[in-house]
């Protein structure tokens, strides 16, 4: 009888480990298949906010811009998100500043920019909070530093 117990008695921890060791080989791949993105049903629902798109290639952030503002000649495309508007400007209908949308996704505020890129844009004017990869040429005039925009793409409100 002391035989048996003792048999039943290691059985019984082996069980346990075999046990945990499959559901640790579970929980890794699940865990890799999440972080890869390869769910069967899809991406996780988004609980914290979407993650910002990724740029272009050779896109600026606004930032980006504030660093070296002289610094870029030529054609260039910057993401930011819609800050402010000129009002009634009668020389250009459609002038508004960018924040950088990491700095308006942070605070939740499109006034707490440390840097207001000011764009002049031809057509409908976007709308407070959306986001928008502008592409032209940054231009430096006695009254302001600005991007002129040759194509606004709108990808609709961050908020």
């Amino acid at each position: 009888m002391e035989n048996s117990e003792t048999e039943n008695s290691t059985k019984l921890p082996a069980a346990w480990m075999l046990a945990g060791l499959l559901a640790l080989a579970i929980f890794a791949t699940g865990t890799a298949l999440w972080a890869s993105g390869n769910l069967p049903f899809g991406r996780l629902p988004d609980l914290l906010g979407a993650a910002p798109r990724p740029l272009p290639p050779g896109g600026l952030n606004v930032q980006d811009v504030a660093a070296d503002p002289k610094g870029f000649s030529g054609p260039v495309t910057v993401r930011g998100v819609v800050a402010r508007f000129a009002p009634n400007d009668p020389t250009h209908p459609t002038l508004f500043a960018l924040v950088d949308s990491r700095e308006a996704r942070a605070c939740k505020s499109t006034g707490c920019g440390s840097f207001y890129l000011p764009v002049k844009a031809d057509g409908p004017p976007p709308k407070q909070w959306d986001e928008l990869d502008v592409r032209g040429t940054l231009t430096d005039t006695p009254q302001m530093f600005y991007i002129k925009a040759t194509q606004v793409e709108n990808f609709g409100s961050i908020r």
